[in-house]
């Protein structure tokens, strides 16, 4: 667990914990967590134990747990508050109350975290906390430079931080301050009596030559002017990786009245003011403004500006340029599984990779999670931009590894081409995009190119969300049962339910067509609890039937079980239709899995105490840990069909399904296959000791009255 922690970050300080932990499983465990993220770690047992470790010394953070053995935790928080302010205090308690938290957060806790809690969290809340220290010194050094600048200025006339000069007539110099030696490396004594020209940057000197010597006065004098010095190799300042430094000139000339009566020029004054820092924090904001700060690509407002000029180019010459638009697929499920924190670095990674896939010409931006654009100028024709989509596609082949975990990436590609799929930023990048989900529905790990079918397509996927919606409220689902199959006996032993929907205009549509589009809009959770009541009434039915008892499988989604009232639910559903929960198995899959894993955890033993079997499905297609896999009730694996298609010696799926196998074994939990066609496929699976099967060598999917005639062939 904690090799999948990102580290606290650069410290900017030597930070301090004091754990004030009365139950020593979570003063050792806090202690282990956070040893190589801080600099030192005290604990103390006890209220008095810690106030007295405070008054002989200072912590940066204190892990302040409130039901201690001596005196209450808030009064600790009180005392921690009135003599030591600017220590950060973290409550970290199991008192559930929202008056505790209140009362805590009163006191002037930074943070309430209630036990037992998750890891990361503990890291990412003392990892705040270490961030708000470092800001703090920082904001404090601040406020002492600008104190000494203010310093500075009220000593402006002996030593002003500006470069203060005079020249003549001719433009040699007659006075310059010391600031010349402190900002351009060189000191008056070698510049007196030579031309301005010695100090200005090369480039600039046509710039410089009115402003420098100006010999103007009044409003209408050299004002607010930017300009670049040239530093001297003797500089010692941070800055001399660089040869030069932006100032800002104010300058007028300098007239004496001459014994005729008439103003004599004597020459020019000028003051040049180091601006530099200011130069670096502008070029800083801009940079920000058009770029993702995460993988410092160009940002969606930079892309559609290069596209604008790129467009208008492309126009004028008569030129091709194309738009690509990538999606990583199921990227969500890294982030839901190992954290975002890997998730980060894992796009940070993946946009290196695509970055080597494109010309200095081309333009990779960022515009958002796991999305991305790319500017293609000077294209020739579709294939050109097939080729470079297929190549982005291949490059992400490689594993990435990120924090010990082996990562594979796939994306899908949209592409468009100007001026065929369009002509202005906005209809080009909305192609693209629509490309890019024909791309996802076509089985995702590819490309598409714009068409104008693809309308069509778009607004079909459209008509099904709707039809969806209102085939909740029609009742046009059915749910069919492929029969499981005990290997030994050839017995029917259980039914997977499979939701179908009867669409009164198209037919029977695949789960294939909609599970996907009912996932992204929401509506997953709606028709698998449908799914569920039917599932139990149809296993109350059999019941009564006496027909020979089987267990019902049903596929739950990660909606459903992250609703608070899950299990609840599923109870009043087995007792409305008087089931013992051995009738019903459910079925979730390692992706579902582990969206969740504490919750789940959780939830799935309340329904194993109530008799319901778990199986997990398509078993080793997703991200699972063993270790999770072994703190769960699972009574079941189930072999992915993917697997079992491929049992042949070249495709070599006979070494994975060994190994599903043994690990069943292992762990003792029955293993059933999906997707058997084939007697040879049943005698392999026979011989590895899987348990039972489903697939179309006994039987597809049927509806409810043909199961029912199955299972009434069946011995009882």
């Amino acid at each position: 667990m904690l090799g999948n922690i990102e580290d606290l970050g650069p410290k900017h300080q030597s930070i301090s914990i004091l754990i004030v932990e009365d139950e020593l499983r979570y003063l050792e465990s806090t202690r282990l967590l956070l040893d190589r993220h801080v600099d030192e770690i005290i604990a103390a047992e006890t209220g008095h134990q810690a106030l007295g470790i405070l008054e002989s010394r200072r912590f940066d953070i204190v892990l302040l747990d409130l039901g201690l053995p001596d005196m209450s935790g808030h009064e600790v928080m009180a005392r921690i508050r009135q003599h030591w302010p600017e220590t950060i205090v973290i409550v970290v308690s199991g008192d559930a109350s929202i008056e505790s938290a209140v009362k805590a957060l009163r006191l002037g806790a930074y943070d309430y975290l209630r036990k037992p809690y998750e890891s990361e969290e503990l890291i990412k809340i003392v990892r705040n906390s270490t961030q708000k220290l470092n800001l703090h010194n920082e904001n404090r050094h601040f406020q002492q430079r600008l104190q000494h600048s203010e310093y500075l200025h009220r000593l402006l006339v002996n030593s002003s931080p500006d470069i203060i000069y005079t020249l003549d007539p001719e433009g040699r110099f007659t006075f310059l301050n010391e600031s010349a030696q402190r900002i351009l490396g060189v000191g008056a004594e070698r510049l007196i009596g030579r031309h301005y020209d010695e100090i200005v940057y090369r480039p600039d000197r046509e710039q410089a030559r009115y402003s420098m010597n100006d010999r103007r006065t009044g409003e209408r004098a050299t004002q607010n002017f930017e300009l670049r010095f040239k530093l001297w190799p003797e500089h010692t300042d941070c800055r001399a990786q660089n040869d030069a430094v932006t100032v800002e000139l104010n300058a007028m000339g300098l007239y004496r009245t001459a014994s005729d009566g008439q103003r004599e020029f004597i020459g020019s004054y000028g003051v040049a003011r180091d601006i530099s820092e200011r130069k670096r924090a502008e070029a800083t904001i801009a940079f920000q403004a058009y770029h993702d700060l995460l993988t410092g690509l160009p940002n969606r407002a930079l892309f559609r500006d290069r596209l604008g000029q790129t467009i208008v180019q492309a126009k004028r010459l008569g030129q091709k340029l194309a738009i690509l638009f990538l999606d990583l697929d199921h990227f969500k499920m890294v982030n839901d599984t190992l954290g975002h924190l890997v998730g980060d670095e894992l796009l940070q990674a993946v946009s290196l990779r695509l970055r080597g896939c494109l010309r200095e010409t081309d333009t990779l931006a960022r515009i958002g999670g796991d999305e991305f654009l790319v500017l293609l100028p000077h294209i020739r024709s579709n294939h050109n931009t097939a080729v470079l989509a297929q190549k982005i596609i291949t490059s992400l082949k490689a594993p990435f590894h990120i924090e010990e975990h082996e990562l594979f990436v796939s994306l899908s590609v949209g592409a468009a081409l100007y001026p065929d799929d369009g002509e202005t930023i906005e209809t080009l990048i909305k192609h693209a995009d629509m490309a890019m989900y024909h791309a996802k529905d076509r089985g995702r790990n590819g490309y598409c190119l714009y068409t104008r079918e693809l309308d069509n397509s778009i607004t079909g996927r459209l008509d099904i969300q709707t039809g969806l919606r209102r085939a909740l409220q029609r009742g046009e689902f059915e749910v069919h049962y492929q029969p499981q199959v005990d290997i030994a006996s050839g017995q029917i032993v259980g039914m997977e339910a499979l939701v179908r929907w009867r669409h009164p205009e198209k037919g029977m549509i695949q789960p294939a067509d909609f599970i996907a589009i009912a996932e992204d809009s929401g509506l997953i959770g709606p028709i698998s609890d449908w799914v569920l009541q039917v599932v139990c009434q149809q296993a109350h039915i059999w019941q009564q039937m006496a027909l020979p008892p089987i267990t019902l499988a049903v596929n739950l989604s990660a909606r459903q079980i992250e609703h608070p009232d899950f299990v609840a639910n599923f109870s009043e559903i087995l007792k409305a239709y008087h089931l013992d929960g051995s009738r019903v198995e459910i079925e979730i899959t390692e992706s579902t899995l582990m969206r969740d894993i504490e919750g789940c955890i959780v939830k799935l033993k309340q329904l194993s105490d109530l008799g319901v079997e778990v199986s997990i499905d398509d078993f080793g297609t997703g991200y699972s840990s063993l270790s999770y896999l072994q703190k769960l009730p699972i009574h079941t694996l189930k072999i992915d069909k993917s697997f079992v298609n491929s049992l042949t010696p070249d495709l070599g799926g006979a070494s994975i399904v060994n190994g599903i196998a043994a690990m069943a074994k292992g762990m003792h939990l029955n293993l059933i296959a999906e997707g058997v066609e084939s007697a040879e496929q049943l005698a392999f699976l026979k011989a590895v000791g899987c348990d039972a099967y489903q697939g179309f060598l006994f039987s597809k999917p049927v509806d409810s009255a043909q199961a029912t005639r199955l299972l009434e062939t069946q011995p009882h």
